[in-house]
């Protein structure tokens, strides 16, 4: 089995360099954003990473040969199914988190408008008047979608397929309303509607016509009239469906009115609100009336883009420092376990509510903080496993030959250790999920304007009688958690030693 190192460099460098033109362009183009999700900053450091692992793997030899040993290591880690099937689901979702806009989001995907073409989920804003909607503002999508629709003019707009974005993105939910045999109900439900009905005019649909009360689907309560200019005309009181009280304000003018009014009704559902197709709020919405199902997504891109940065912080702090105690052992290996020793038994906890008391965090401080904790076993692993393979005989060779201490180091010692990390990234991965997802549960988390699985799980608690909450999160994040360490026993188990070693 090969490996084509050149290929894999070129890619990476590549991807990189687009990612970073097309951002300087000023265009947002799905899977080529992904190393900008964490901000600006790490972005650049990220493709700063990318072409320099890509160029040195372009210098190197155009293949590699796997070892027998790594072959049977592969081979066995994809005969056990249930850890391989999890990775393949993984590497899925991680696919559909790459697609980004394409899948959820507030912009449209296209719009065609009066034999023009509109691209706006990647490109600059467009304002409303630019489709013949009023103001200078970005266009609402959504009601543009619904304006085109109603007007059967050709024009049209395709939309994400959860039109909703994760954050700060919170429409009104009206629902419509029917009369079946005498009675009212919200349309496509079983139950007859209880609650507050309006219409509107049919020359101004932003303004209400007329409002009542209902309950069990027949009129109880206070109705009340407003004309054009949104003042109260009229006012009325409804018993078990029959008018009771009414009072004309505006001497006679409201029956004129009668007419102007819109035969269908709506009625605007107050956060959070159930699960509807009709909305396209698949998984309804919290307490703030954001998209459930678009908050796990943006919580999934979230957690896969902060899983790999922790990941490349803790195991480079593990590989330098756990590598230079092992290697050079003596007073550095002492001073060295003295100082993790007295940084473990730091109150965790402590730090992060003292940092949150004194700044904002984002998430690349949130998971600076963690790696600082996080990355005390990798360097505890990668140390004991250099103490080990720097009294190998290859080692010794290699100083009887002139090879000095930073080619011994990084070229000898440091691949034959390195395969622990592939046994602890998947836990890794787990442990970082659950500490941010923790950390916002209990406040101390992410800014409200970013989604977070912790903070939907904390609504969810909050609010018991919408269960549709609570679920969403806690499916997800026990689906994701359950497919990490699934792969993470399943590696475990085909990278044992002891499966390839024959003791004589």
């Amino acid at each position: 089995m090969t490996m084509k190192p050149r290929a894999t460099g070129l890619l990476m460098m590549v991807f990189a360099a687009l990612a970073v033109l097309l951002r300087e362009a000023g265009l947002k183009v799905p899977l080529f954003k992904i190393p900008f999700l964490l901000g600006g900053v790490s972005g650049w450091l990220f493709c700063v990473l990318l072409l320099y692992v890509g160029g040195w793997l372009m210098r190197g030899n155009n293949s590699w040969n796997l070892t027998p040993i790594t072959v049977k290591k592969l081979r066995r880690f994809q005969a056990i199914r249930r850890g391989y099937i999890s990775f393949l689901i993984l590497l899925g979702l991680g696919a559909l988190a790459s697609l980004d806009t394409l899948i959820v989001g507030k912009r449209a995907l296209m719009v065609s408008h009066e034999g023009r073409w509109y691209f706006p989920f990647v490109t600059q804003v467009f304002p409303a008047k630019s489709f013949g909607l009023e103001g200078d503002a970005e266009a609402d999508y959504r009601e543009l979608q619904a304006r085109l629709r109603e007007e059967k003019k050709g024009n049209w707009v395709l939309m994400p397929l959860v039109p909703y974005d994760a954050a700060l993105d919170s429409p009104p939910i009206i629902e419509e309303i029917e009369n079946r045999e005498g009675k009212i109900f919200i349309k496509g439900h079983a139950e007859p509607f209880s609650g507050t009905a309006y219409s509107v005019f049919i020359s101004d649909p932003s303004k209400k016509r007329q409002e009542w009360q209902f309950r069990h689907g027949v009129r109880e309560g206070e109705m009340r009239g407003y004309d054009l200019s949104g003042d109260m005309i009229e006012k009325g009181r409804f018993g078990k469906g029959a008018q009771v009280i009414y009072n004309d304000f505006s001497g006679g003018k409201a029956a004129a009115l009668l007419e102007q009014g819109h035969s269908q009704w709506h009625t605007l559902i107050y956060p959070p609100a159930a699960p509807s197709w009709q909305t396209r709020h698949y998984l309804g919405t919290n307490s703030t009336g954001i998209d459930v199902l678009a908050m796990l997504y943006g919580g999934l891109q979230q957690s896969l883009a902060t899983a790999l940065l922790y990941l490349i912080i803790t195991f480079t702090l593990g590989i330098l420092i756990g590598g230079a105690l092992g290697y050079f052992g003596g007073p550095l290996d002492m001073l060295g376990q003295r100082v993790i020793e007295i940084w473990s038994v730091l109150p965790f906890l402590f730090v992060v509510m003292i940092i949150s008391s004194l700044v904002q965090p984002t998430l690349i401080i949130l998971v600076a903080i963690v790696a600082a904790f996080g990355w005390m076993e990798t360097a505890s692993y990668i140390r004991t496993a250099t103490y080990k393979e720097k009294e190998r005989d290859y080692v010794a060779s290699a100083r009887l030959l002139g090879a000095g201490t930073g080619r011994i180091l990084f070229h000898h010692v440091m691949p034959n250790v390195i395969a622990i990390l592939v046994t602890l990234a998947p836990f890794k991965v787990a442990g970082v999920i659950v500490a941010l997802a923790s950390l916002d549960f209990l406040g101390f988390g992410l800014p409200p304007d970013v989604p977070s699985w912790g903070r939907l799980l904390h609504e969810g608690v909050d609010n018991f009688s919408a269960p549709w909450i609570v679920t969403s999160a806690f499916t997800a994040m026990a689906v994701v958690l359950v497919l990490v360490t699934f792969i993470g026993e399943a590696v475990r188990e085909a990278f044992d030693p002891k499966k390839f070693t024959t003791y004589e």
